[in-house]
């Protein structure tokens, strides 16, 4: 059999899993290929915990991607410059790759730009630099109004920017200055995770309300400046500013015509492939409605599920067989809520008429398990 080229596009938690699961299950007669423009992986979720002060070496964080080589894996450390559909041929700064099989995991792109006054004058809760400012800003902090801001719809983990309001109440009552304090929490939502459903979302006012975190749903930020947030029916004040930026795909990726009009690629919900044969997306960059109408929210759990799938299909292609394990649509999601504590949401996104999700009070056995995940792959880039 004449050998067979896969190329990875973003070493994310869906990239590195197709590459890891293809490089076990299938082990002569293809060539892996897996490009980024990063050689290390950060993992994003960590990020609550350098903001606590909880993990202060940020390269416990990072995994060496180049460990891969000696499972058979080829890295390409560049920046990915064109995606040919037809010809199947990604080009970097200085490759043109043909592939048999092409996936595109690049995740989505932050564009705080796009709000005016959010870069200068927010912490981006994704942006592992960042946030160790944070760190030091929270450190610092004696008193006054900090306010989360989720400024537009969809971002990825959706439960981080209410996992960051917990944390710093939580960070608050441990430095005996959270009578001084106030914590608001604004969104563009209706609802927390509204993809969840009410009644997750529910629970999930009520935690807030425990806290006494002040909870602003329906607010769409127009612009920052220092000091004010101006939405498109009040304002609001801030002394320290924790944001999500708004996300969108990457430009290589709607250049080449993946995109449709939401910006992001579509895809069959249970095989990950894309309306160009041979190609799949998986992880943030997709969109695939659900029942309901919504889309499946950017979570990491669902990019290492499809890459399990978008892994199976492609052997099955290589080998021939026809047997497929797709993505059905479960998945599961930790929420930190401080005191060493978490809550734990799970169930079918896919199910009919709506996704079917539980949320289970929390306790330190689900803060233990989310730290376990969050190392999971970061492990797996330390082995041998």
């Amino acid at each position: 059999m004449a050998m067979k080229t896969v190329i990875i596009l973003g070493a994310g938690f869906g990239g590195l899993t197709v590459a890891t699961d293809l490089s076990t299950t299938v082990r002569e007669g293809v060539r892996i290929v897996l490009v980024d423009r990063k050689r290390k992986f950060y993992e994003c979720a960590l990020n609550l915990a350098v903001m606590t002060g909880e993990l202060v070496d940020t390269s416990l964080a990072e995994g060496d991607i180049s460990s891969l080589a000696g499972r058979g894996i080829e890295f390409i450390s560049e920046e990915i410059t064109g995606i040919d559909t037809s010809a199947m041929t990604v080009t970097t700064e200085s490759h043109s790759i043909r592939g048999d099989f092409i996936v595109v995991a690049l995740g989505a792109s932050y564009v705080p730009e796009q709000i005016p006054g959010f870069a200068e004058n927010a912490y981006n809760l994704y942006d592992g630099q960042e946030v160790k400012e944070l760190a030091a800003a929270l450190n610092n902090f004696a008193g006054g109004r900090i306010a989360v801001l989720v400024s537009r719809t969809p971002f990825k983990c959706p439960a981080a920017p209410y996992e960051a309001a917990f944390l710093i109440e939580s960070l608050l009552r441990k430095k005996g200055i959270r009578e001084k304090c106030t914590v608001d929490m604004y969104t563009p939502e209706w609802a927390p995770m509204p993809v969840a459903g009410d009644a997750v979302g529910s629970e999930i006012v009520g935690m807030l309300r425990d806290h006494n975190i002040g909870y602003f749903p329906d607010h769409m930020v127009l612009k920052v400046e220092r000091g004010r947030m101006e939405f498109e029916t009040d304002e609001a004040e801030f002394d320290l500013l924790v944001g999500v930026p708004p996300h969108e795909s990457p430009s290589v990726v709607s250049k080449a015509g993946l995109t449709d009009a939401t910006g992001w690629i579509p895809v069959d919900g249970r095989t990950l492939q894309t309306r160009f044969p041979g190609i799949y997306a998986l992880g943030d960059i997709t969109s695939i409605r659900l029942h309901n109408g919504m889309s499946l929210p950017m979570a990491g759990v669902f990019a290492m599920n499809e890459g399990l799938a978008v892994a199976s299909s492609i052997a099955s292609s290589l080998s021939g067989s026809g047997t497929i394990s797709g993505f059905e649509g479960d998945g599961f999601c930790f929420i930190e809520v401080g005191d060493g504590m978490a809550a734990y949401g799970s169930g079918n996104f896919y199910a009919r008429p709506r996704p079917s999700i539980e949320l289970a009070s929390p306790s330190a056995e689900f803060k233990k398990q989310k730290d376990q995940f969050a190392a999971m792959i970061l492990e797996s880039l330390r082995k041998e």
